[in-house]
């Protein structure tokens, strides 16, 4: 049941705006506003939160990963030059690894 009201200040333009949007839908002002509301609802509120403390994690171990890969690549290299000096090797057909490329 409908019991309260709620008074909102708003400039001309987005009255204009709020309007069209509602009409746009064939509904009320009001009713367009109460749609809104349910539509954002506590659940987007959670996965904000969510989203967030998932992004500080990944942030968290972003540096770890790197280092990680650098590593590897580092053994990669290592590997591949080791294959090259051993004789009759077919590692010395592999490619030249790319000298521009290294881990951030």
């Amino acid at each position: 049941m409908k019991t309260d009201r709620v008074t909102l200040l708003i400039s001309p333009d987005d009255k204009r705006q709020l309007q069209s949007l509602a009409e746009d839908r064939g509904v009320t002002t009001s009713e367009f506003v109460r749609q809104a509301v349910q539509a954002y609802g506590a659940s987007s509120i959670d996965e904000s939160r969510e989203l967030a403390a998932l992004t500080a994690e990944l942030r968290a171990i972003i540096p770890a990963m790197r280092k990680s890969l650098q590593a590897a690549n580092t053994s990669a290299e290592r590997a591949i030059a080791a294959m090259r000096r051993k004789p009759g090797s077919s590692a010395r057909r592999v490619a030249e690894p790319a000298r521009g490329y290294r881990a951030r």
